[in-house]
This record gives C-alpha cells, sequence and structure tokens, in this order.
C-alpha cells in the first residue's frame, strides 16, 4: 500500500470526529514541547482511573509477568504507563509535524553503523522492533538516519488513517498494510529496510507458542519466515525514552547471527528474549494494555477475566 494512493477523505458529518482529533494532533505538535509533554502526560494520568478495561488488561500481564514483585510497585507500573500512554500523544504529533532539526535536538541513536554495513552487502534489512509507546517517534529518528519502510495495522477512522499515512510519508518510504507480506517480501528483495514490530497476539494462524516472560505467548511467524524467503539480515531496534533528560535513545543490535534457523520456535524464541531484555530498561513504556496472551494453547484457561 503506498501513502500516496490514498485519497483524503470529505468533510462529510461522519468524518467530523475523525477531523477534530486531527487537529487536535496537529496542534499538539505545534505547542512547546515542555507544554506538550505536562499536558499530555497530566492526560494519561486522568485516564488511568477511567480507563478501567485497559487498566485491569495491564495488571494482569503485570501480576503474570512480574509475580515476584510486591503489589504496590506493579500498581505503581500501572499508573507510569499511562503516564507514558499519554505522552505518546505528544511523540506523535512531533512525529507527524516536527521538522528535522528539532527530532535531531531530542534523539540519540546507537548502532546505525550495523545498518550500513548490510547495506554495502546488497541485502535488505528487517529491522525488528516492540511496541512501546514511543515506537512512533523511534520510527522517525532511525528513518531519519536509514530510510526506509514499515509494516502497520490499518486504522479504522479514515481521517487518522489518511492523515498518519501522509505524515509518515515525509519519512518512510512506504507504509504497508500487515497483510500485504508480498510488498514486504520485495521490500527487502530489493535491499531496503523494513521495520516491523511482531509482538501482538492476532491469534493462532501463522504464530506460534514461545515464551514470553516465561508465559507461552502466540508469535507470529513473520520474523522467522521473511528471512528465509528474502535472505535479508535481522537487526533488532529498541527506542527509549529518558524523563531525567527528555531525551529519546535509539538502539540497534548487531546483525543477529545464525539467523533464521531452520527451528522456528528457536528463532522466536531468540527474539523474543532480546524484547524482554529492552523491556526491562523501561518497563513503563512497554504496551501492558495490549492483551498479549489472549490466544491461549489448546487445554489452558483464559488469560484475561
Amino acid at each position: 500500500m503506498n501513502n500516496e494512493a490514498q485519497q483524503r477523505p470529505s468533510l462529510a458529518p461522519r468524518h467530523w470526529g475523525g477531523w477534530a482529533a486531527v487537529a487536535l494532533i496537529w496542534l499538539l505538535g505545534k505547542l512547546p514541547r515542555v507544554l506538550a509533554l505536562w499536558l499530555t502526560e497530566g492526560l494519561g494520568l486522568l485516564l488511568y482511573p477511567v480507563a478501567k478495561r485497559r487498566r485491569q488488561v495491564a495488571k494482569r500481564n503485570l501480576e503474570r509477568c512480574f509475580p515476584e514483585w510486591p503489589e504496590e510497585q506493579r500498581q505503581a507500573l500501572v499508573r507510569e504507563h499511562f503516564r507514558s500512554l499519554g505522552r505518546m500523544l505528544a511523540e506523535m504529533a512531533w512525529s507527524w509535524s516536527a521538522n528535522d532539526r528539532r527530532i535531531d535536538r531530542i534523539s540519540e541513536i546507537e548502532g546505525v553503523e550495523h545498518l550500513e554495513s548490510i547495506r554495502r552487502s546488497g541485502r535488505g534489512v528487517l529491522v525488528v522492533t516492540s511496541h512501546n509507546t514511543c515506537l512512533e517517534i523511534g520510527a522517525r529518528i532511525l528513518t531519519r538516519h536509514f530510510p526506509g519502510s514499515g509494516v502497520y495495522r490499518p486504522l479504522r477512522n479514515e481521517v487518522i488513517e489518511w492523515f498518519q499515512n501522509r505524515c509518515r510519508g515525509r519519512y518512510a518510504r512506504s507504509m504497508l498494510s500487515k497483510r500485504n507480506m508480498r510488498a514486504a517480501i520485495r521490500v527487502l528483495r530489493d535491499g531496503e529496510m523494513l521495520w516491523y514490530a511482531p509482538d501482538q497476539d492476532f491469534g493462532p494462524e501463522h504464530s506460534e507458542f514461545v515464551p514470553f516472560f516465561d508465559i507461552p505467548a502466540a508469535t507470529l511467524l513473520a520474523t522467522h519466515r521473511l528471512p528465509r524467503m528474502t535472505g535479508c539480515a535481522v537487526v533488532m531496534m529498541f527506542p527509549r525514552y529518558d524523563r531525567k533528560t527528555r531525551r529519546y535513545h535509539v538502539e540497534l543490535t548487531p546483525e543477529l547471527q545464525n539467523f533464521p534457523s531452520t527451528d522456528a520456535v528457536e528463532d522466536l524464541s531468540r527474539v523474543n528474549a532480546l524484547i524482554e531484555n529492552s523491556v526491562l530498561r523501561a518497563p513503563e513504556q512497554y504496551w501492558w494494555i495490549h492483551r498479549r496472551f489472549k490466544t491461549r494453547p489448546p487445554g489452558e484457561p483464559p488469560f484475561y477475566e
């Protein structure tokens, strides 16, 4: 799916809600950064007591992933997670509207030389990341230094879908629907970069159960299959926000060696372990409100009440 192929939605009443949301995101991107952070982090804390269903999902995830933690520690992490969720709005606004100099002032990246080495070899590179609250701005920082495409899940709201892909077109060569794996294969076979976050539960189809925080989690096979089909290299990317410095740090690992193997479960377990290690560095920024463990192996009880 090419960004330019999307037609701008009309101003019909059914789209007014979407246009209002777009206007607010645009305005947020124009505010002074300190003010935008204050407003959005405050909004996240305001949502904490009212977003009961999402709060319960996060609580359940943390109970199972960190059973050794005291209840008070997990509860504090849920609150900090909602603060990060609020801040995500400002991060999206900056990603979609800020000029390159503004992005450079608030970010740093480590490991670009790994991508440069792969590019000189002529191979494509699959940049595997995880669903952190600062994933969007992490992608913007990455493409400042190494242009490429991304895989994403299309939104239901036509206006926001159009707006986000129009803005992403300023820094991404293309945005590919997660359903369009043929296009992803073409990008990698052409020797380009594709970033991809596989750590969500999309059901048992095209997935294998592998451990994530010692819990069997339905994990997409694409991380194993795409390198086998295209011969691309695989590099991990981990973005983090530092509240002390108010800066974003993007870490790129060296190319994963002996990857892929012939064992999909071994490969996916390896990637999940790397994601786990990154989560532990800034656990409040992981996407705990997602029902990561909703699909269970046969015979296991439901994970979420």
